[in-house]
């Protein structure tokens, strides 16, 4: 699979045409005129969050063109270089505060670059030019939409960490629209069922809007982009069934764990609700028993006080950060199992045991990025064991 990967890469597409650099000089100029619009609109009065926006809301009206004037993926390569060593720069010497000036601690305008190029790279891959439209407009349109309604006209809010809120009119806002764009464009560009796009879209827009609601420092602007066309990748010739029973069961997991968890108030809502996403993503990618090991887990925690203490206050609930430490070694896992296959159960289910240990035992005093070191670590020597003593 990387050797063809690889030749792919090298062999198909990869070098720069010389009809790519007339392209890169134009989108740089548009870029830069992008830039110096927005620069001039925050000096006239305009808030940071709302020309932070412009900028999301028009580049993804210039990225999305890529896959039809582009031929090479190290054109886009460079350009996603050029444009996160740009954002990185002015972000350190504190320039460009149209972007940059946010209240919040946020990387996205890094983040945003690599997405694009990751999402062109893949949907050349996968010879689907419109997955790349959708997922790009989806992060450029949906959520800068969602922002400027929740800023306007959020009432109802939700804690995503302490310190970090969203609203419920945002976050609708994100999957309506996220809905539309990812519905119509499967409708009129692709040969994908009348149907079978209400479908797909209606499964990209919750899982999206439960990225978007629960993600930190800007972390949205990679997750969404890729998440969708991972999504879509899985989803090139949906039958009406087997897109159905996909819904039906990231429903039953996010509605099962807000009866089971929410109840206990040990786990914030958001908190909840990732849980909820992260055991479809290992039940789509492993299967039942993985997903049933996760959710089994879970349940012990919050019945039997196995790991989360009781009578927690509401600033020291699980949240989105603790939940994403703790499960960020079995996604990995998950995801790893199409390449190990069976093999996986062994680095899946230590990681979760030596997660609930390190976080019963309060190890390395509360720190849960060093616990996820050590369940790396632990998970990676199991899984290499796997490799070599049971095959």
């Amino acid at each position: 699979m990387f050797n063809s990967f690889f030749t792919w890469c090298f062999n198909s597409n990869g070098f720069i045409f010389i009809s790519d650099i007339f392209w890169i000089i134009i989108v740089s100029i548009i870029f830069l005129l992008i830039f110096i619009i927005a620069e001039a609109w925050r000096k006239f009065g305009a808030l940071t969050e709302v020309t932070r926006k412009f900028v999301h809301f028009s580049g993804a009206f210039v990225t999305i063109f890529f896959p039809f004037i582009f031929k090479s993926h190290l054109t886009v390569l460079l350009l996603a270089v050029i444009f996160g060593g740009i954002m990185f720069v002015t972000k350190k010497l504190g320039k460009l505060q149209s972007v940059h000036a946010v209240e919040r601690k946020s990387d996205g305008a890094i983040y945003h670059p690599i997405a694009i190029y990751v999402c062109f790279l893949y949907s050349q891959i996968l010879n689907q030019p419109w997955f790349y439209v959708i997922s790009i407009l989806i992060l450029g349109v949906s959520d800068a939409v969602a922002a400027l309604v929740g800023k306007s006209y959020g009432m109802n809010e939700y804690i995503v960490e302490v310190g970090s809120k969203k609203t419920f009119e945002g976050s609708f806002t994100f999957f309506l629209t996220s809905f539309l764009i990812t519905h119509l464009i499967l409708l009129f560009a692709t040969s994908i069922g009348r149907i079978e796009t209400v479908l797909v879209a209606l499964l990209i827009a919750i899982i999206m809007t439960i990225f978007e609601s629960v993600s930190l420092k800007g972390a949205d602007n990679l997750f969404i982009p890729i998440g969708t066309m991972f999504i879509l990748s899985k989803n090139i010739q949906p039958t009406f069934e087997g897109i159905t029973f996909q819904i039906v069961v990231l429903l039953t997991f996010l509605i099962g764990y807000l009866v089971v968890m929410l109840p206990y108030k040990r786990v914030g809502f958001s908190g909840v609700v990732l849980l909820g996403l992260i055991n479809y993503i290992i039940w789509a990618l492993l299967g039942n028993i993985y997903a049933a090991i996760l959710f089994v887990f879970a349940f012990l925690c919050q019945k039997t006080n196995l790991v989360l203490n009781y009578n927690c206050e509401e600033a020291d609930v699980y949240r989105v950060r603790p939940i994403f430490y703790i499960l960020s070694v079995p996604v990995i896992c998950a995801f790893l199992g199409d390449f190990v296959g069976g093999k996986i159960i062994y680095p899946y289910v230590a990681s979760i045991i030596c997660e609930g240990v390190i976080i019963k035992t309060k190890f390395f005093n509360g720190d849960l990025n060093k616990g996820l070191i050590t369940t790396s670590i632990i998970s990676t020597i199991i899984l290499g064991v796997a490799y070599v003593f049971i095959r």
